[in-house]
């Protein structure tokens, strides 16, 4: 089994990168904070449109302090090529548009790719790596002002999605660089004892390992004052057609009331009730329940935000949940959670092994 959770773990990137053999140079990977979208607009379409593009892509995460998913910066478009190699780019511009940013879009389309905007067929066109490795860039077009916005309305919650998901690509990158620190020998027990993997980094130790609770958690406390929790529960011969929103509710919070408790055991971890949101999503191409929000000590006494993702497994005939949540009173929390969103997505089911 030795080296086999590594492959797996490539086989996870490659359904996210676009591998190219040629003769040119390796592209340099993309620059600039992971957190900040470059935009180039024209005066009139930033006027019209910029307050709404805030709305949209600055939407605030709830940690449980209010944190910006992302912050936009306008620059003006003679400074583009000098943001060629940025991770976020943002070009808006319309087809009857007479400023620098909408004739350079105008000029830049093919004949077929201009009927379906000019039809409001198409409004979001996204590149991926052009100029940099992890690098979106993304075209929002449309024939005028007012059907722009009417697109970016409809389209807002795809338009945020596909840089969070760039921004879990590049994690998933920077997780599998550190691949040659982690902990190969757990994984591999994972898989030949429980029929599924993930990573754990070398900065984890494992706190719980319960085969007859099918629950496994590890953690990380590095500093002390800074916690990262992952776990993992399953249930086996599972009814998928249990699984819904208020299920994934009651079972986290049976099982943190049970294995997640403070040391002198007076109080456990639990769902707070604000700030909650679950929406379907794809997992590794299975349709999941996807829960964010935060959590809270059951005497209030602290708390954090979570990530969650649970779903019916086919092959195994399981249902899985996998959660990470994050303690880090006095520092911006976003980012850790991209970290443990980054771990979970390293998760691979495959057969148990048997001597």
């Amino acid at each position: 089994m030795k080296n086999a959770f590594k492959l797996t773990l490539l086989c996870l990137l490659g359904s996210f990168l676009l591998i190219f053999v040629s003769c040119e140079a390796p592209k340099p990977a993309a620059i600039g904070n992971d957190d900040e979208i470059i935009v180039f607009a024209d005066d009139d379409a930033w006027e019209a449109l910029g307050p709404l593009l805030q709305d949209v892509l600055e939407d605030t995460v709830y940690t449980p302090q209010p944190e910006r998913w992302y912050t936009l910066r306008r620059e003006g478009f003679d400074q583009y090529e000098n943001y060629e190699k940025f991770k976020n780019r943002l070009v808006v511009g319309t087809l009857d548009g007479t400023g620098d940013v909408s004739e350079f879009v105008s000029a830049s389309l093919g004949s077929q790719v201009r009927e379906k905007i000019e039809a409001g067929e198409e409004s979001v066109i996204n590149k991926y790596d052009s100029k940099a490795r992890q690098q979106l860039l993304m075209f929002l077009i449309g024939p005028n002002l007012k059907s722009l916005e009417s697109s970016i309305r409809h389209r807002a919650q795809d338009m945020l999605y596909f840089f969070k998901k760039m921004s879990l690509r590049r994690e998933l990158v920077a997780i599998a660089a550190r691949g040659r620190y982690d902990k190969t020998e757990i994984q591999d027990s994972l898989l030949n004892r429980y029929g599924w993997s993930m990573t754990v980094a070398h900065d984890y130790y494992v706190a719980i390992d319960s085969a007859s609770a099918r629950f496994f958690w590890i953690r990380r406390a590095n500093p002390a004052d800074l916690e990262r929790w992952i776990f993992v529960h399953w249930i086996d011969s599972a009814d998928a057609q249990k699984l819904d929103g208020a299920f994934m509710i009651a079972l986290r919070d049976s099982l943190t009331k049970r294995f997640m408790r403070t040391i002198d055991d007076d109080a456990y971890v639990q769902i707070a009730p604000y700030d909650l949101n679950i929406d379907q999503t794809s997992f590794q191409n299975r349709f999941a329940y996807e829960m964010r929000g935060n959590w809270r000590f059951s005497d209030k006494s602290g708390g954090g935000p979570f990530v969650n993702y649970t779903f019916y497994d086919d092959s195994s005939r399981r249902i899985y949940m996998l959660d990470g949540s994050i303690f880090a009173p006095r520092v911006e929390k976003k980012k850790l959670i991209l970290q443990v969103d980054g771990l979970l997505n390293t998760f691979r089911s495959g057969k148990l092994q048997t001597d």
